[in-house]
């Protein structure tokens, strides 16, 4: 009689578990594709509008996203229109402008991180303008190694290991083979400085995980990164920007982007439990919503993607939760990682 009544309480608090739970469960690679497609989707119809408004090409919703989208297509992935993009003939950082920068300084550093990314990732071929970027670049690495972030928007620009990586990821994929000994020598030094700096957020461990790996580090000291990144996982499957505050989209996509790219396995537990709490928490219009940390400093507009004022953040959200999802499947044209040999 006991095992009767035990059997029907199992049974009756199986069915008080909401619906999703058992959806949860599906990490195959066809509900994979469903999930990065519906993430895809709202940051693909409302780039316009928010080149549009804003006037510019944001790291959030044109540079991140353009990123999402042509590595989800490399994994087979189908996508919208093209993230739209302002042309380069309307920035005021023209070609011979960042030379002038290279020389006199001026101009932003962050920025750059994430376009020269988005732009690798879509296999963009080297131009005059990204080539004058990468002599920049080379000019304002610091004498320790590593680039400064700068900004008062975290988490997007706040810290130096997020730059530090991004920029290690320009040189390796856009300095000219002629200036291969520099670029090999400044690498070393971004390495060197990554290796002596130990990380608090989760974004300084996921970024001195990608730096340590794009820059090629020993094996020994990857393995530290990735065990030292996997610890901040949370019970629930996530992983959040800071200690205080919950799981979000933002900080496990990007996490589990890096544990990809230092090659931890998609079906390991830890990186299976990071896609069933993204796959668990995206709305129904393929969004993840991410409170903002930033204080305003640019008049808010609507851009057409939700959550108001979090709508921003929660656009990056989306394509760092992209890039860990379609990490999860297998490469559709032979590509070799970004930013690795």
């Amino acid at each position: 009689m006991q095992l009767l009544i035990g059997r029907v309480i199992v049974l009756g608090a199986a069915l008080l578990i909401p619906g999703w739970a058992s959806a949860a469960d599906d990490v195959s690679p066809a509900a994979l594709r469903s999930s990065a497609q519906k993430a895809l989707d709202l940051l693909e119809k409302t780039s316009p509008t928010f080149i549009t408004k804003g006037g510019c090409n944001s790291c959030h919703n044109q540079m991140l996203a353009a990123a999402a989208q042509a590595f989800a297509r490399s994994r087979g992935i189908a996508t919208g229109e093209t993230i739209a993009q302002l042309p380069a003939e309307v920035s005021e950082a023209s070609t011979e402008r960042y030379i002038e920068y290279s020389i006199a300084g001026g101009g932003g550093i962050a920025a750059l991180g994430f376009d020269l990314f988005a732009k690798a990732l879509a296999h963009q071929s080297p131009d005059a303008r990204i080539l004058a970027e990468i002599h920049y670049i080379k000019a304002m690495q610091q004498p320790e190694g590593h680039w400064r972030g700068g900004g008062s928007r975290p988490p997007l620009t706040f810290d130096d290991f997020t730059p530090t990586a991004y920029m290690i990821h320009a040189l390796k994929n856009y300095d000219p083979a002629t200036d291969a000994a520099d670029t090999t020598a400044r690498i070393a030094r971004a390495r060197a400085w990554l290796l002596d700096r130990k990380a608090e957020r989760t974004q300084e461990h996921a970024f001195r995980l990608l730096g340590l790996v794009w820059s090629q580090a020993d094996h020994d000291a990857v393995a530290v990164a990735v065990r030292d990144l996997q610890r901040l996982q949370r019970e629930d499957g996530g992983w959040s920007q800071l200690a205080a505050l919950p799981s979000d989209a933002y900080a496990t996509g990007l996490a589990l982007y890096a544990l990809a790219q230092a090659d931890v396995a998609p079906m390991s537990e830890s990186y299976q439990k990071g896609l069933k709490y993204l796959l668990t928490t995206q709305a129904p219009d393929g969004t993840w919503h991410v409170r903002t940390r930033a204080i305003p400093i640019q008049p808010y507009f609507e851009s057409g993607y939700p959550y108001d004022h979090d709508q921003w953040i929660s656009a990056a959200g989306a394509a760092y939760a992209t890039l860990a999802i379609a990490s999860a499947l297998e490469p559709t044209t032979g590509e070799k990682k970004p930013g690795k040999d």
